[in-house]
């Protein structure tokens, strides 16, 4: 048995670690995030996207408020899609956050708290272009996309959820060929988590982001899940199968990837954790995604966070790969 430290303990040790070790940020160019603007974007994560606000605490402060820039824009990327009423109305909102993200890389950005957060993380460390639109075009992507096999499912994660995570390197002053390998297969097992996660609000509006060569390897009815949601043997199987590929990727990353990757790294491959920990909890109700306690928030990630951070790695035995 692990003996629990203290939440407040946790916190206190995210927010001071590498903080010591890491060189200040450099500015190329005027700074205009406002405290409230950083502020802004700390709440916005921390609503919608609680478990990574946690990984962020674990990186210098500068680090810290240039990922919470990315990812609140990321948090109003998918919104558009998930509160427009229409596919043509997210349309035109896509047009007008690709405005945006255009304008930061010129003198004159648009402004918004966002927009400002995201400039000023451009300016101290050179976050690249590539990141954001892809962020952009991947969730523009995905309001009419499904996907037919395993491998559309792995091309998604790389491009739509490492590109939260390759941003975060560049804060660090990480631009090295392991880490990004690990932030790709860390893109790849938030995309089977959050695919899995969401799989009761899905059935329920009858759709599916599994892919489908699982649901027809399995023989998965989902016209029957569509007017009854629930959990049957057939989905939890197919579950099953679809979860071990994301955490079978995460213990890839552990073996090979961050023991290669500088150790500046480390913050931003945190954002492991989170999925590896859901994963678990996912194992342990038996692949049964209606269980409730899959909905809830859990207070071992924080643990998880801090004992990482520690130990330099996440990986240990699990009865997953069984």
């Amino acid at each position: 048995m692990h003996k629990v430290v203290p939440r407040s303990l946790c916190i206190h040790a995210a927010r001071r670690f590498l903080t010591s070790s890491h060189r200040p940020p450099t500015s190329s160019g005027t700074l205009l995030a406002q405290p409230s603007d950083i502020e802004y974007c700390r709440q916005l994560v921390l609503k919608n996207d609680y478990d990574n606000y946690l990984v962020s605490l674990f990186s210098p402060r500068p680090a810290r408020e240039a990922a919470w820039g990315v990812r609140a824009l990321n948090v109003e990327l998918v919104n558009v899609g998930e509160k427009t009423s229409s596919q043509a109305a997210a349309q035109m909102r896509y047009g007008y956050w690709r405005d945006i993200i255009a304008s930061l890389y010129s003198p004159d950005p648009v402004q918004t708290p966002v927009s400002r957060v995201v400039y000023d993380a451009i300016q101290r460390f050179g976050i690249s272009k590539t990141w954001l639109r892809r962020l952009l075009s991947e969730r523009e992507k995905i309001l009419a996309s499904t996907f037919a096999t395993v491998g559309d499912v792995e091309k998604y994660g790389e491009r739509a959820y490492a590109c939260l995570i390759h941003p975060h390197l560049e804060a660090l002053g990480v631009r090295d060929m392991h880490a990004d390998n690990a932030a790709r297969a860390i893109g790849i097992s938030t995309a089977v988590m959050n695919f899995t996660r969401s799989l009761p609000l899905l059935l329920a509006q009858g759709r599916c982001d599994l892919p489908r060569d699982i649901i027809e390897k399995h023989k998965v009815d989902l016209d029957d899940l569509y007017a009854h949601p629930r959990s049957t043997p057939a989905l939890q199987e197919a579950v099953y199968e679809f979860s071990t590929l994301g955490y079978t990727r995460l213990c890839g990353v552990a073996e090979l990837y961050v023991p290669n990757s500088p150790k500046a790294a480390f913050p931003a491959l945190l954002a492991a954790i989170p999925v590896k920990e859901w994963l678990e909890r996912l194992e342990k109700a038996g692949f049964n995604v209606f269980d409730r306690k899959l909905q809830q928030r859990s207070f071992r990630v924080l643990w998880q966070l801090w004992r990482a951070s520690r130990k330099g790695t996440w990986l240990e035995s699990s009865n997953l790969n069984r």
